[in-house]
């Protein structure tokens, strides 16, 4: 899969949500749980033995008002650094190490993967995994679809109210509360490092410098980021909860007066600021605001830590009542997330706007579940067809067969397991027909269809249901005259080449025997007419499309006398013409282009290009077989000919342009 490695071979990488540092952030589809993640990718650091432990960051942030401190920093040196544990190098660790767990304590983002599965809560963004591979750790996460307060402050400055400020407040600090009951500090609370989904939910991520109180609450800072870093954090200092609470309230110091005075180029500065700060009042930023929300905000910001709350709970009580209604922020946060404009509250301002749910694509809906029935559906539908047709004609059977409990039993039982199992169901269904075909004298359709379905089956649809619902659409969709929809579905579900080729040859096959029963083309198959074949008189219809041939056809049938012998015939004057072999052609190339496509390039993209490719095909198979009947004086096939094959291709784009085949893929 080239430019689309799957990342630990089960995630397809979309696009790039961030990078810094060592560390880049994935947007990937998860291929085994069908869902979105995010993948921070962090690049090992290789050290030598003899080698410093400080690595200069080389991407640091260009803004001082952002910039982030790993490590310790010289008062007088610009040069951030960070170090390493005594990390080896990786390369150099062995495999039978007893000391593994000393070394694997030392990767970077681990130590973030082990505070978060500490615990589970609404307000902290979900860790689902960490894997080292190569020189590479990876960390999958909850993918969080909306924007961070960081952007949100710049682009909704003006529309920021009470009720947004509580909700976010409350949010943050209620994780905070989790985290620290795990005695986890998070040491990086900053409008970067929260999360607001469309739903208006808030969440806190990026545990990177987390860290893990001991025994008497309080913990090591290894960095920070400046203007959310309280002063015993710069000065790397022993630290517990009440520095988690300082970030918090420099952050909601920041949402209330529109600006944050803590900002500076470097840890010195940035000291001094947070001393000598002059401080606006935030209670002039609004109206009607008590003055009690100042002493709480100072209180919280206090340079010493032993002046502060003790506890974020304890600060989170004393700052809600001077705030917003949290229901009523989560509704207008939801609104100003998607862009909603607000128009049709009422003029006075009352009522409590509503939360505007998020335009979900299409393709969203389709969960795993909703996937399962969809195709048990068709597989029934399709089982049930073919069934019958095996069924109602068992010699065995004789008149009267639709009130004999037998045919009904063995019909359910086909429908049943194509319930259960789709790729069992097409086994028996299939099966059943090529021994109904034999069985009424139709040797060589009966037997080539038996033979051909053992083959399939064991070679590309054996414990996997995409290519028996694409088989399974030869025979449903064929019976109102669109039988190449099963090779574009075959193309568009079925990832392995060779076996979407083989799927899509062994609907030809299917639609070669079902022609013989009448219609005498691979396009369309009238079941209406030809259901009960075993009854039939020696009347034939030789269709509409390219690959028919009435004068060949009839003559073979008037020839014949016996059913199976008029089957037989109708194959053999079928197998006997080019263009036969142009339209089976078509689909097994339609089929395998679309695959190696989509298994190239694994985006909606190239699907929608894949379909068309496979439209393409189709679409000249049917012109060659409209030339091979008559090279001298070609005619352009027939109009439903060329509908037939049109059609299932356009719907093949239409299904890759809503993400269908990039959600169902196997």
């Amino acid at each position: 899969m080239a430019g689309k490695q799957l990342i630990l071979d089960r995630y397809r990488p979309m696009s790039e949500a961030g990078a810094g540092g060592f560390a880049t952030v994935q947007v990937a589809w998860d291929t085994q749980m069908r869902r979105k993640v995010a993948i921070k990718c962090i690049e090992l650091p290789k050290v030598s033995p003899d080698s410093s432990n400080r690595v200069a960051l080389a991407d640091q942030p260009k803004a001082a008002r952002h910039a982030r401190v790993e490590g310790e920093a010289a008062p007088s040196a610009p040069t951030q650094v960070v170090r390493l544990e005594d990390i080896p190098p990786w390369e150099d660790v062995p495999e039978d190490s007893s000391s593994s767990d000393e070394f694997a304590s030392d990767i970077p983002g681990l130590a973030e993967a082990r505070a978060i599965a500490q615990f589970s809560d609404a307000n902290i963004v979900t860790v689902y995994n960490f894997e080292v591979k190569d020189s590479m750790a990876y960390l999958i996460m909850e993918y969080v679809e909306g924007t961070t307060l960081e952007r949100f402050l710049r682009e909704h400055d003006g529309d920021l109210t009470l009720d947004v400020v509580a909700h976010v407040f409350s949010s943050i600090a209620h994780a905070l509360e989790v985290a620290h009951s795990h005695n986890v500090l998070h040491l990086d609370i900053k409008p970067a490092n929260v999360l607001i989904n469309r739903q208006g939910e808030v969440k806190v991520t990026d545990f990177g410098l987390a860290t893990l109180a001991d025994a008497n609450g309080t913990g090591r800072a290894g960095g920070g980021t400046i203007g959310y870093m309280p002063p015993e954090q710069m000065r790397s200092e022993a630290l517990d909860a009440r520095c988690d609470e300082w970030a918090l309230a420099s952050l909601t110091y920041e949402m209330l007066v529109g600006d944050n005075p803590f900002f500076a180029r470097d840890l010195p500065r940035a000291a001094a600021a947070i001393e000598n700060a002059e401080l606006v009042l935030p209670s002039l930023c609004w109206d009607d605001v008590e003055e009690g929300l100042d002493d709480v905000m100072f209180y919280a910001l206090d340079p010493d830590p032993a002046e502060r709350y003790a506890t974020v709970r304890d600060f989170d009580e004393e700052l809600m009542p001077y705030l917003g209604d949290v229901k009523a922020g989560k509704a207008e946060l939801s609104r100003l997330v998607n862009g909603v404009d607000g128009e049709g509250e009422d003029e006075d301002g009352e009522g409590e706007p509503a939360p505007v749910a998020p335009r979900v694509p299409f393709a969203e809906y389709l969960t795993p579940r909703v996937m399962a029935v969809v195709a048990r559906v068709l597989s029934v539908a399709a089982a049930a067809l073919v069934g019958a047709v095996a069924f109602v004609n068992f010699p065995a059977f004789g008149p009267g067969v639709l009130s004999n409990p037998v045919f009904w039993g063995l019909l359910a039982a086909v429908c049943v397991l194509a319930a259960i199992k789709p790729h069992v169901g097409a086994l028996a269904a299939f099966g059943a027909l090529g021994v109904s075909l034999t069985a009424n004298g139709a040797y060589a359709p009966g037997i080539l269809l038996f033979l051909g379905t053992v083959a399939w089956w064991w070679f590309a649809a054996r414990g996997s249901d995409a290519p028996a619902v694409a088989a399974f659409l030869a025979p449903l969709s064929g019976a109102v005259g669109f039988a190449p929809l099963s090779p574009v579905v075959a193309g568009s579900l079925v990832v392995s080449v060779a076996r979407a080729a083989a799927t899509a040859a062994f609907a030809g096959l299917c639609a070669l025997a079902l022609g013989s029963l009448g219609t005498s083309g691979m396009i369309d198959w009238n079941a209406p007419m030809y259901w009960d074949y075993a009854t039939m008189s020696g009347a034939v219809s030789a269709g509409s499309n390219a690959v028919a041939d009435p004068d060949a056809v009839a003559s073979a049938v008037l020839s014949s006398t016996g059913i199976g012998a008029q089957t037989q015939a109708r194959l053999g004057g079928m197998l006997l013409k080019p263009g036969t072999w142009c339209v089976f052609a078509s689909w097994v190339i339609a089929a395998a282009a679309m695959s190696a496509l989509s298994r190239w390039g694994m985006s909606r993209k190239v699907d929608v290009a894949a379909a068309l490719v496979g439209t393409i095909v189709l679409v000249l198979g049917i012109c060659a077989a409209a030339w091979a009947a008559n090279p001298a004086s070609w005619t352009p096939p027939s109009t439903m000919a060329l509908i037939g094959s049109i059609v299932p291709g356009l719907a093949g784009v239409v299904l890759a342009a809503l993400g269908i085949p990039d959600k169902i893929r196997q």
